[in-house]
């Protein structure tokens, strides 16, 4: 091919086309590194990455103002649970964390997500940060964000040390605002006092005021993290993908629950987690089940007790007995009872006969020996 020809066709070739925003470069930060010795020489910080200055200050501004006038119309009751939170009571230990959630609700009892529809969507501010921090490389697109957890940090607030839960898509990031605080990440802590923890095994990150902490790999799985007593005001805003529609708990999750007694048959629980996400229709609706009414305190000790006595309160299995049999049992376990207390009573009606006559014996000589001592002086 002639020379002529040859740059005539590479004049001719189109630029190539500008690189799409959503192509962005995977933004670079801070990595680090722990190995623990008492998982194999597992690295437990393997997937943190801290990025500073994501946002500028303008912006943060615009957040702190919205997440405090939400928190303002929350103390005052115009913005309703689960979507406004505070901690109180006695397990707070004087903790007063306010909490803000939106796209999907998270059961802090639980620790896990909770029925869909509880909470509003993202609003349009916090759409707005997920966008920024896609198009800027900080976050992957495909795990997208679609649930916002909001806290803010009063002085001496705190959050404990935990793992969010494996439903969760991974990484997890962690907007900080308004305040620098460390965060605690590592698999062992030391409690120093109320809300106050130091890691024996892992490290310390300070969150600088506009930085983004993501939480992947080992240190989103294996690794827990905590804020300890804060020095001052904090704001922070947790972004994370949710599982799908149709995720339910597992059976040995639902059985924990409780204090971690299983207090629930497979059956029970299969029934509650086919039901989780089904809106109640009043018991009235297809497939509706009746759940199994919680003992009292008083009933649970009646239980113990008759447990102790010998006396059998196991029912049979469904499908393995009809409702005659269950009334029979019942009749025998209460035959039982009886028998045992009016032996009981027997007994205690003896020994109190048994003391009654003793003391009667005793009376009966006291009065002889003085009748015999007024008879001696008469005689005399």
């Amino acid at each position: 091919m002639p020379k002529s020809a040859a740059s005539k066709s590479k004049q001719s070739s189109p630029p190539p086309p500008p690189p799409s925003p959503h192509n962005k470069k995977k933004a670079s930060g801070t990595t680090f590194s722990l190995l623990d010795k008492s998982k194999k020489n597992l690295d437990i910080l393997q997937g943190l990455v801290l990025h500073k200055e994501v946002i500028s200050s303008q912006f943060e501004n615009e957040l702190i103002s919205f997440i405090q006038s939400q928190c303002t119309k929350g103390r005052s009751g115009q913005l309703k649970k689960p979507t406004y939170l505070r901690s109180a009571g006695a397990r707070s230990q004087g903790n007063q964390r306010e909490a803000l959630q939106y796209g999907g609700f998270f059961d802090f009892n639980k620790a896990r997500p909770g029925k869909r529809g509880l909470v509003p969507d993202f609003p349009p501010i916090v759409q707005k940060l997920v966008n920024h921090l896609i198009d800027e490389g900080y976050l992957d697109k495909e795990v997208r964000p679609d649930s916002c957890i909001i806290n803010q940090y009063g002085k001496g607030d705190c959050i404990p040390p935990h793992v969010d839960h494996e439903s969760y898509y991974r990484p997890i990031s962690t907007l900080s605002l308004l305040g620098e605080e460390p965060m605690l990440v590592g698999t062992k802590f030391q409690t120093v006092k109320s809300c106050t923890w130091k890691p024996t095994v892992g490290t310390s990150v300070t969150l600088p005021r506009r930085s983004l902490l993501l939480l992947g790999g080992n240190s989103g799985n294996v690794s827990k993290h905590c804020i300890s007593s804060c020095r001052g005001e904090r704001i922070s805003i947790t972004l994370r993908k949710q599982p799908g529609p149709d995720w339910r708990p597992s059976l040995d999750e639902l059985a924990k629950s409780g204090g971690g007694k299983k207090r629930k048959r497979d059956a029970a629980a299969t029934s509650t987690a086919n039901d989780y996400n089904n809106d109640d229709d009043g018991g009235g609706g297809d497939g509706a089940k009746k759940k199994k009414k919680a003992l009292s305190g008083s009933a649970k000790r009646r239980k113990k007790m008759m447990k102790l006595k010998g006396i059998t309160t196991t029912l049979p299995e469904s499908g393995q007995g009809d409702a005659s049999v269950r009334q029979q049992q019942q009749q025998q376990q209460h035959q039982q009872q009886m028998t045992q207390s009016q032996s009981s009573s027997n007994g205690e009606k003896t020994s109190t006969k048994k003391r009654s006559s003793d003391t009667q014996a005793k009376r009966n000589a006291r009065r002889l020996e003085r009748k015999q001592k007024q008879a001696t002086a008469n005689t005399k």
